[in-house]
Order: structure tokens, then sequence, then C-alpha cells
């Protein structure tokens, strides 16, 4: 009988994990057909959706933020969009990103008539779910990292949003894979937020 259990345990444990796999999966190809090789190739739109990451503790953009921005900046500067939505923490929850991304958009010459500021995407399923529902954007390109991607563009397009999307990756990252890994999981959590339970705001 005990045997009989532990067996039945380790069933439904092997069935559990290939169920997220599963997930993880669905979540990571279902848009790989909008990811755009480069901002050539991008489509002309009205705006470029940069998502926040973590600053340093004087306040300026890591490294994968300020790839983001100037990425950003740099399909400002081609035409292919003509306005930036910035959209992170606003101090609240972690730190200031999006301060620190107004700073650099700025200094990269963007004008701030063109910038628009989302102080609270605070997680990628908030900045998504607000562009369409709060900021009014219905079409945008995603700019963030290549791993984070796939997350991105899935939880957009779930809100309603024509999306396209464009990698920031203008250098190797320290912990890269760590990276990797933990957007792997954060996209089985981005598949129940989106079919079985809404996340709350973490602020």
């Amino acid at each position: 009988m005990k045997r009989w259990f532990w067996t039945a345990g380790l069933v439904l444990l092997a069935l559990a994990a290939i169920l997220v796999v599963g997930l993880i999966a669905y979540v990571q190809t279902a848009d790989l057909g909008l990811i755009r090789a480069s901002e050539q190739d991008v489509a002309t739109t009205t705006v470029a959706m940069v998502l926040g990451a973590s600053i340093h503790p004087d306040g300026t953009p890591s490294d994968a933020l300020a790839d983001r921005v100037k990425t950003a900046v740099e399909l400002y500067r081609l035409h292919k969009v003509s306005k930036l939505l910035l959209t992170g923490d606003d101090g609240a929850f972690h730190g200031d990103e999006v301060d620190a991304m107004k700073a650099l958009a700025l200094s990269e010459g963007v004008s701030s008539s063109d910038l628009l500021i989302d102080g609270h995407g605070y997680r990628t399923y908030e900045s998504c779910k607000r562009a369409y529902n709060t900021i009014g954007v219905t079409s945008t390109v995603i700019v963030t990292q290549r791993f984070h991607l796939p997350r991105a563009l899935y939880l957009c397009r779930h809100f309603g949003l024509e999306v396209q999307g464009l990698a920031a990756d203008r250098q190797p990252y320290r912990e890269f894979w760590l990276f990797t890994l933990r957007d792997f999981v954060a996209s089985a959590k981005a598949w129940w937020d989106v079919n079985v339970m809404a996340p709350k705001s973490p602020v």
C-alpha cells in the first residue's frame, strides 16, 4: 500500500512537471513570428513600449535597462515610432525605473513631448494591461531583451495590443542564464495569470 502511494505521488509529480514544461513552451513559442530581426524590419507604428528593469544604487539604469531605452531611441530616430512609452516602477516597489529611463531618453535627444510615462508598470503584466486600458495604446513595438520578449508579447497580445517585438541585446549581460531560467518560470505564471487568475498589483 505504501509503495503504491509513493508510485502514485511520483506519477502525479511527473505529470505536473510535464504540464508546466508544456505551458512554458507554449508561451515561449506562441509569438515568435512577431519578433523582428532589426530596427529596419520593424513596421512603422506610433509607440515603442520600453519595459522597465533594475537600476543601480545611484539611480542610473542597469546595462539591460539602458540598452532597452537606447534601442527604442534608435527606432525613434529612424522614424519607425513617434512616441516612447516608458513603463516600469516609480519607486513604490523597488526603485524609480521610469525616472532613470526618462533621463536617459532625454539625454539621447528624445523630446519630452514624445515621452509617455507609466510609473505603475510594476511587472510585465501590469505594463501590458495599463498600456491598452489606461494609456490607450493599441499598437506598439515592445522593446526588451530577447529572453523577455516571448512572455511580454504573449501578455500584451492577450490585452488586445497589436504587437511587434524588438530585442535590445546590445551587449553580453552578467547572469544572462539566470535571467533566462527565471523568465521560463515566469512564463508558466504568465499563462496562469491570463487563463486562471489575474494577479494583484504588488503595490
